[in-house]
């Protein structure tokens, strides 16, 4: 039996595909286009140096997380998850691919590939944590 598409579905597809967006400007865009953020302002000094490695991380934290926040998780297996997660392994490879390749001023990096995975999964472990986490610190 199909289920009708609501507006709450709409808008999570909707926040994935513009994530999924966000996260394909900031691999290909060039780093000189974040130079007036003067983000070593509010970073600590000690974790600059791996500043990129953390975004990559929390960019594919989100993608597993809007992924995983979807409203057919409820009622479907895991299988289709696990699709959607190997998907989101393929385009994390692939940002990494086109950065080698053809964006020139940006460089593939297999440790950036390796930390969305790592983000993508720690997401999957955080999720089912994440209710419990709103009814605790917002009531």
């Amino acid at each position: 039996m199909k289920q009708e598409l609501t507006a709450r579905d709409i808008q999570s597809y909707i926040k994935l595909v513009v994530w999924i967006f966000v996260i394909a400007y900031l691999c290909f865009s060039s780093g000189s286009n974040f130079d007036n953020l003067k983000i070593d302002t509010i970073i600590p000094e000690w974790l600059l140096p791996h500043m990129d490695k953390v975004v990559h991380f929390t960019m594919f934290f989100c993608l597993a997380f809007l992924i995983r926040s979807l409203r057919w998780q409820e009622t479907i297996d895991n299988r289709r998850y696990a699709v959607y997660l190997i998907g989101g392994v393929l385009y994390a490879a692939l940002t990494e691919v086109i950065q080698y390749y053809f964006i020139a001023m940006r460089n593939g990096d297999v440790l950036d590939f390796g930390c969305d995975v790592v983000g993508m999964a720690l997401s999957v472990l955080v999720f089912p944590l994440w209710p419990k986490f709103v009814r605790t610190v917002f009531g």
